[in-house]
């Protein structure tokens, strides 16, 4: 009973103080064995504390994964847990892979960053508006075309000129996925297998719905646990939103990132290029979320669709990183502590979004 009471008592102290290591040191040498049985204790109590259903966790060091836990459950009503098979949506985590895939046609000369959208097709963002010939992949990979985010906005409108200021927009992304498959007569999700999927033995992820997914996606919730209801799955990929992937195939994606980061000319290494500041130690590139962190820069970025929550964190030189998927919506005041207990570190961007 002692020992019980004690156990409790350090896990109490644990997560009263992890949010306040957003700006601690960087942990990559404690035990692994000693962070997943931190992880074992904290996660669950976090959970119940905070509706959380179901969630993942993978660590990286050394750009191998060293943890890969899951909690809880894929669906609630039939206790069907979380395993490494569960699919989640993964909502704007689809945005980077898409970056990529944009970034390597450039580098095959099938189109240039920094030409004018426009003028592949002429097909314009926003009828009779001149900012739209100004676009290019360059802008809306890093969020400055001035369109909005995709919501209920009927009509789209320009918030200020192409490349002068920073708002995140999966409207933009959208414009420039049209573009992408009429220039190359492919659609998204053949782009995305065919240059990342495959190579990288990514075998469960999917821009648009596969027919195996209906005995392995998980459901996602919201206040009190309650489902949400789902009443079409992408038949089409959209890069801005509808990922399909596991965390252990994402961790894929992340690792190959971090490793050829380190080549001058990689897809990664102009992905992590800083374009445009974004608020207090946070700047984007192409595709990715860039971190003022310490000892070196780190890349994030994070989903959020219907109840399912995510978030991504890495850092290249170290060759650490944590991804965390839930399907829960209160998933993100559990996941800076999770950060926390993981790899310490700080967060900015998780201050920002």
């Amino acid at each position: 009973m002692i020992r019980s009471v004690g156990k409790l008592f350090l896990i109490v102290i644990a997560l009263t103080s992890a949010g306040c290591w957003r700006d601690g040191a960087l942990v990559v040498d404690e035990p692994i064995d000693a962070v997943e049985n931190s992880l074992n204790d904290i996660i669950p109590v976090l959970m119940n504390e905070n509706d959380v259903v179901g969630l993942s966790i993978i660590v990286i060091r050394e750009n191998e994964v060293r943890i890969a836990k899951s909690f809880g459950y894929a669906d609630l009503e039939s206790k069907k847990k979380i395993d490494e098979h569960t699919v989640y949506k993964a909502a704007s985590l689809g945005k980077p892979i898409f970056a990529y895939i944009v970034v390597a046609l450039a580098q095959q000369k099938k189109l240039d960053l920094d030409k004018p959208l426009y003028l592949y097709t002429g097909e314009e963002a926003v009828s009779n508006d001149p900012h739209s010939k100004e676009i290019t992949a360059r802008m809306v990979l890093s969020h400055t075309t001035g369109l909005p985010n995709l919501g209920k906005q009927v009509a789209p409108t320009f918030d200020f000129k192409p490349g002068s200021d920073f708002k995140y927009s999966g409207y933009a992304y959208q414009y420039l996925q049209g573009i992408i498959e009429k220039i190359t007569q492919k659609s998204l999700d053949e782009l995305a297998v065919e240059m990342v999927f495959e190579p990288l033995f990514m075998t469960e992820s999917s821009y648009q719905w596969r027919k195996n997914y209906e005995n392995i996606i998980s459901s996602s919730y919201g206040d009190n646990a309650d489902k949400y209801k789902v009443t079409q799955e992408a038949q089409i990929g959209h890069a801005a939103w509808s990922l399909y992937t596991t965390p252990e195939d994402y961790s894929k994606f992340v690792s190959h990132i971090m490793h050829s980061s380190k080549e001058s000319e990689s897809i990664a290494s102009k992905l992590l290029t800083p374009m445009v500041d974004v608020a207090k130690g946070v700047r984007w590139g192409l595709g990715w979320g860039i971190q003022e962190t310490s000892p070196h820069e780190s890349f994030w970025h994070w989903g959020s669709k219907a109840g399912f929550k995510h978030y991504v964190v890495a850092y290249p030189v170290e060759k650490v990183a944590v991804i965390v998927m839930t399907n829960s919506r209160k998933s993100f005041k559990i996941v800076d502590d999770i950060m926390a207990t993981s790899i310490g570190g700080s967060y900015p961007s998780y201050d920002w979004f």
